[in-house]
């Protein structure tokens, strides 16, 4: 039986001991392997239940991998038509998990407002519904990790932009913005790049849509145009898929990197 130790908490196989408040059983998830060091322990109660999260530091994690040594690269522009596009022209289709379960949830909400306040069985709804939010953002973060894994084991380098989301969910999309959770996956998407050494790249977003990844030339279009087409160069494009391409060329600019594979995105070599 394995015993890892920190200042604050012991663990041993299937019993947590926490300073001042002693032992408890846990179901383990998955077993700490060998070799990592305990950090810090956090106890978090949700819908279901109560959660030890326990954060551990490995000194085998990658570093980030060398601009010499990037090969492959690419740019992610996110939205609401396609969950994200890349400056390759492959696309994500958007699962809205919220927007799929908002009928249930406002028929069990009708429920909740028919019950006594205080009562078992109002607190009983309150806890049903509960978890109904809690699958939802259990689907949306899974869908995050696996498209995080899918670009982390493609790409060297991954450009996103720097997206302002508090000011985004002002607007009259706010909803299907916050379905989206496109801070959380950028969030998830660079801790994933740090544990393979790969790198993520914020550019700022201004005039992304608008520019033309081919020549430059700006080419105003609202966001119901959903597709490029520029008149001094005859570039026409997907409008997200021109938007990626002008995230990765930001990128390469800012980090000084030069992709002779890249050069056709609009891509200068000088």
């Amino acid at each position: 039986m394995s015993l890892l130790s920190h200042a604050l908490f012991i663990f041993r196989r299937y019993l947590l001991k926490l300073s001042r408040i002693g032992e408890i059983p846990v179901v383990v998830h998955r077993q700490i392997p060998e070799g990592f060091s305990l950090k810090t322990c956090t106890i978090v109660k949700k819908a279901d239940g109560w959660y030890c999260s326990i954060s551990i530091e490995d000194e085998t994690v990658p570093t980030t991998k060398p601009l010499d040594t990037v090969k492959t690269a690419t740019g992610v522009d996110v939205g609401l038509n396609k969950f994200l596009t890349t400056s390759d022209g492959e696309t994500v289709a958007i699962p809205q998990y919220y927007r799929k379960a908002q009928k249930h949830l406002a028929r069990q909400q009708k429920k909740l407002s028919r019950k006594q306040k205080g009562s078992n069985r109002h607190e009983s709804q309150q806890n049903f519904i509960a978890r109904i939010h809690q699958h939802i953002r259990r689907q949306r973060q899974d869908f995050h990790y696996r498209i995080a894994h899918q670009l982390v084991r493609k790409y060297d380098l991954i450009a996103v932009e720097d997206l302002n989301i508090r000011g985004l969910a002002r607007t009259k999309l706010a909803k299907s913005i916050l379905d989206a959770a496109w801070g959380q996956f950028i969030n998830i998407l660079e801790a994933v790049a740090v544990k393979c050494g790969v790198r993520v790249v914020k550019v700022n977003p201004h005039g992304t849509s608008q520019k033309c990844s081919g020549c430059g030339t700006n080419v105003p279009k609202t966001l119901s145009v959903r597709t490029h087409q520029c008149p001094k160069c005859n570039c026409v494009l997907y409008r997200d898929e021109n938007a990626s391409r002008n995230i990765l060329t930001r990128a390469l600019s800012e980090v000084g990197l030069i992709l002779p594979s890249q050069c056709g995105l609009g891509v200068s070599p000088s």
